[in-house]
């Protein structure tokens, strides 16, 4: 065999390899998922949530755009709700662009007129998704999860370089010579799965507290205030106060420089027991001065307490003296 005859073999082999490696980049659908993150109740309950993911139908651009190209979206089936471990719902609405047409149950898009660089704008050439949530008020903790039934229609070409040589379609499927198609098939059924983690949070009022002024370290009065707790709905929690910033051996202690005046944060107005952050220190919402036991995400606690200048210190030098308290609620 001539060196010419064996040369020609060669590049037909390659031609032959190339065409193959191109017919494997066709469209592809698969079940996606899209997680909206994790926000507090109170969030969700003011400020509509967002995020995108893919709609289950990916192609290869690059080919596709060689040729002319179908593409057809139907929503099968949708109760756009996210719904929560009690039941709670939360209203979404799904689009295939951002703040574009909200998607409808049983409403057809012929989308073959659409750019594709634009259609196909997600991740891996894949045609994205758009959620954004309502706000809903009063929602338990949980994950809240819903899903989108679409059906995809396409015929894009899965095969040449200046010429289309093959096409990659859904079934059924009818490439028009002229105009639109008028047999769409029975296309691909995809599931897009939505999800929305609500956290328990909280809303705290701690307003500062003053002993005012005296003379000597005795002689300053004790004083009673209220820390004020809404909570997401259902969640019974615990509240701590921490030792401040210049705790000595369990005894909180106001600063003035370099000097020290101790005092003390009782539970209650009137009871003995030091109010801390840990373990039975902390007070339950079950004991709430007013509401006590109400988790409904717009009820509040009222925890009153009391706090005082310990006696049979030393009066420390004139000045003022200040101390930060953290407030901690846990669920």
């Amino acid at each position: 065999m001539s060196t010419l005859m064996r040369t020609i073999r060669a590049l037909s082999a390659l031609t032959v390899a190339t065409l193959i490696s191109t017919e494997s980049s066709a469209c592809t659908t698969s079940t996606t998922s899209t997680n909206l993150g994790n926000a507090s109740s109170y969030a969700v309950a003011t400020t509509p949530q967002q995020g995108s993911g893919s709609a289950g139908l990916q192609c290869n651009i690059v080919l596709a755009a060689l040729a002319t190209h179908y593409v057809g979206l139907r929503v099968d089936a949708s109760t756009f709700q996210l719904t929560g471990p009690t039941g709670q719902t939360i209203a979404y609405t799904a689009a295939l662009t951002a703040n574009g047409p909200p998607l409808t149950v049983g409403n057809f898009q012929d989308l073959s007129s659409t750019s594709l660089v634009s259609l196909f704008a997600g991740t891996n050439n894949s045609v994205p998704i758009y959620f954004r949530t309502a706000a809903t008020p009063g929602l338990r903790a949980g994950d809240y999860s819903g899903f989108l039934d679409l059906r995809w229609y396409y015929s894009v070409c899965s095969l040449g370089v200046a010429v289309c040589l093959a096409h990659s379609s859904s079934p059924g499927f009818v490439r028009p010579i002229l105009g639109p198609p008028t047999t769409w098939g029975s296309g691909v059924a995809v599931r897009v799965n939505v999800q929305l983690t609500v956290e328990n949070d909280c809303i705290i009022t701690a307003p500062n507290a003053s002993f005012g002024t005296a003379p000597l370290a005795g002689s300053f009065n004790p004083i009673t205030r209220t820390i004020l707790i809404r909570c997401s709905a259902g969640a019974a929690y615990t509240v701590g106060l921490g030792d401040g910033n210049n705790p000595d051996n369990g005894v909180r202690r106001m600063r003035s420089g370099s000097d020290y005046l101790r005092y003390e944060i009782y539970k209650t107005t009137t009871s003995p027991d030091r109010w801390g952050s840990v373990g039975s220190a902390r007070r339950g919402s079950g004991t709430a001065d007013t509401n006590p036991g109400v988790y409904d995400s717009v009820t509040t606690q009222e925890f009153g307490y009391r706090a005082a200048i310990l006696a049979g210190q030393a009066t420390p030098p004139p000045g003022l003296y200040t101390d930060t308290i953290l407030v901690d609620v846990a669920f």
